[in-house]
């Protein structure tokens, strides 16, 4: 499945344009990030400081949340961020997850287990550009590349609800971004486009690159 949208951004630049160049670097957030904002909080296992939840539970709080983590092996962190839809101890809100960031690429890691449909919404200011699409969470990948990397872009994930129990798995969330070298360029008038596309497949890094 693509989803497809171009913004085209055009601008004149009358004297040195101070431009930056630089490698790709991927970032793993995480579930637990403190970058990932989630909606209702989430609640359940804690892990102390350089221990994983495959030796030994750490510290389990009582957790009413939609969200919650929970101990799991075979991920990234030794937890996973879980949710099956809305409860009522939560006020029956819908479970949403949100993360802004200046990147050329994200990857949400989910499990296969996950079985939910999740609403995918990517979002930018100056100019603003939304695309929204719903994705079976089971293919434990959800890309979104060819972002914009000279602005900041916020993602968000809705749980679907369905009429029989599903459920949203969380591991991680790898951003691709740009590490800047400072280099500088003479030129009267500059385009860029950004292309915004959703994909259902693992991170394929022949497809991030800088624009």
């Amino acid at each position: 499945m693509y989803l497809q949208r171009q913004a085209v951004l055009f601008w004149s630049l009358l004297a040195v344009l101070c431009a930056f160049v630089g490698a790709n670097v991927n970032i793993t957030l995480e579930d637990t990030a403190s970058q990932i904002i989630y909606s209702p909080p989430a609640c359940g296992l804690t892990l102390s400081s350089g221990s994983s939840a495959g030796t030994e539970a750490q510290s389990t709080q009582i957790c009413n949340s939609a969200w919650r983590i929970i101990a799991a092996q075979d991920v990234s962190g030794g937890t996973l961020t879980t949710t099956s839809g809305p409860t009522n101890s939560s006020g029956g809100l819908i479970p949403q997850l949100f993360l802004s960031v200046r990147a050329l690429a994200l990857y949400v890691k989910t499990t296969a287990a996950s079985t939910a449909l999740v609403n995918v919404t990517v979002s930018t200011i100056n100019p603003v550009v939304t695309v929204r699409s719903e994705i079976n969470s089971s293919l434990e990948f959800i890309s979104i590349v060819d972002l914009p990397e000279d602005r900041i872009t916020t993602l968000s994930l809705t749980f679907v609800q369905a009429n029989e129990t599903t459920r949203l798995d969380i591991d991680s969330i790898t951003h691709n971004a740009i590490r800047f070298s400072f280099v500088t360029t003479i030129d009267s008038a500059s385009n860029k486009h950004s292309i915004y596309r959703y994909t259902q497949s693992g991170p394929d890094t022949s497809k991030i690159r800088a624009n």
